[in-house]
């Protein structure tokens, strides 16, 4: 049978698979809701397999990040503690990611014009008093970092904006006011009604601060600012540089490459808990930094990355999460295979059925189209109804079980992954049971007599 032919036959397959179905309501259900409970488990392991190792975000290639080559007791034990090992420990990434505030301020030199973002992390204590938010003084985690920094990590709003370059050093405050724009999640927790938050006024460390924008997206696991691994706890409210020191927050786990001189006026000046970033897009402008790091650091010391290069050094480490997908590819396997004994079990009852049908002249390609054509009326319809049967497991895994504060969201690639991998894997399942029955021998009247 030509593909012609078989296509014209399809609507004639597809009748005589549905008229199998039906015959059988009840073990028809029944396969039904265990390939979608399968392919709703599927889809729950790929949406946290995203939000662990999916794409990264897109961010422009012309980002460059500088690390500096520190020789110390503390990188050497680490050296040595990692050596030959793919886990790198969250203190190893932040020894080479992050940078004091003296190296930064080096960074940044008007000799080669470029915008830079810059931020650190902090704890502070917000309240949002009514009428415009609600909830108790809480402590939550800050990212201190100049305007610069939204517009070169591609930061979306909701609604708003950020601060003005007037605004990044403190300066242009309306009475003592700060600005603050605030992360997804803290602003659907304060302002539950999705929109007035612009303009409202909350407390920070007890001080007023005016809402200018709120971001539109939850911040990525592997975020490229600073990677999210000791915690797991996303910037919940963005800050102006220059709010660091009315503030008083200190820095968030800052490292300290030696004991800090306490006769110092600025005891954190040499420890790390600074993010860098650089926006170099032309190949001279790529030079002149690069001499001048050499220059001002010392040759060799400072490597300069682009973002590419820099998301292969510095890869999310291997978690345990790869062994969820591997529990739901179990559960999607056992689908396919329930599926295929469930079809070569009806073929095989009504074998003598299939003879007659072979008898009459159906060739074998007619009942291989309708094996395959049932198998895709029970597997199309269970495999899109994979991301409803994950919304609820979706929902309970983000409000009772908190590996990180970023919850699970379905994406694009998500979603497309959840429906295709179970459908492909459901049909190949039927192959087998469908070449089989194919090849079931003609029966006459008198053999059956």
């Amino acid at each position: 049978m030509t593909l012609t032919e078989t296509a014209r036959l399809l609507p004639y397959h597809l009748r005589l698979a549905a008229i199998s179905l039906r015959r059988n309501p009840a073990m028809t259900l029944l396969m039904f809701v265990s390939l979608a409970l399968g392919a709703g488990v599927w889809s729950v392991t790929v949406t946290q397999y995203t939000r662990f190792n999916g794409s990264a975000e897109s961010l422009s290639p012309t980002l460059h990040h500088v690390e500096l080559i520190r020789r110390s007791e503390l990188s050497a034990a680490i050296d040595a503690q990692q050596a030959g090992r793919l886990r790198v420990a969250p203190l190893a990434v932040e020894l080479r990611a992050l940078a004091s505030p003296d190296e930064v301020r080096r960074f940044v030199t008007d000799e080669v014009p470029a915008r830079h973002a810059i931020s650190m992390r902090g704890e502070v204590v917000l309240e949002a008093p009514p009428p415009g938010g609600g909830g108790s003084p809480a402590i939550r985690m800050a990212r201190f970092a100049n305007a610069d920094f939204f517009r070169l990590f591609a930061r979306e709003f909701a609604a708003g904006g950020s601060w003005t370059a007037a605004e990044d050093e403190g300066r242009g405050a309306e009475r003592g006011a700060g600005v603050v724009v605030l992360g997804k999640a803290l602003g659907e927790t304060l302002f539950p009604a999705g929109n007035g938050a612009v303009g409202q006024v909350v407390l920070v460390d007890g001080r007023p601060h005016r809402v200018v924008g709120v971001l539109a997206r939850h911040q990525p696991l592997n975020a490229p600012w600073q990677l999210l691994m000791n915690g797991g706890l996303q910037d919940a409210l963005f800050l102006p540089l220059g709010e660091l020191d009315r503030s008083g927050a200190l820095p968030y786990q800052p490292i300290g490459l030696a004991a800090a001189d306490r006769d110092r006026a600025e005891p954190l000046r040499s420890q790390l808990f600074v993010s860098h970033w650089v926006d170099l897009p032309d190949a001279s402008q790529r030079a002149a930094y690069a001499r001048y790091l050499d220059r001002v650091f010392g040759p060799g010391r400072a490597v300069l990355r682009a973002l590419p290069e820099w998301r292969r050094s510095f890869a999310l480490p291997v978690s345990s999460i790869g062994f969820f997908n591997f529990i739901g590819a179990v559960v999607l396997l056992g689908g396919a295979f329930g599926l295929g004994r469930w079809l070569l079990t009806k073929g095989i009852l009504r074998a003598a059925e299939l003879g007659v049908l072979r008898a009459l002249g159906a060739p074998r390609s007619a009942l291989l189209w309708r094996i395959l054509a049932e198998a895709a009326l029970i597997s199309v319809p269970a495999a899109l109804s994979a991301p409803l049967v994950a919304a609820p497991l979706v929902w309970f895994f983000n409000q009772h079980i908190r590996v990180v504060d970023i919850p699970l969201e379905t994406t694009a690639w998500s979603l497309a992954c959840s429906i295709a991998a179970p459908l492909l894997v459901n049909l190949a399942g039927a192959v087998y049971p469908a070449g089989r029955l194919a090849r079931t021998p003609p029966i006459y009247l008198g053999d059956v007599t």
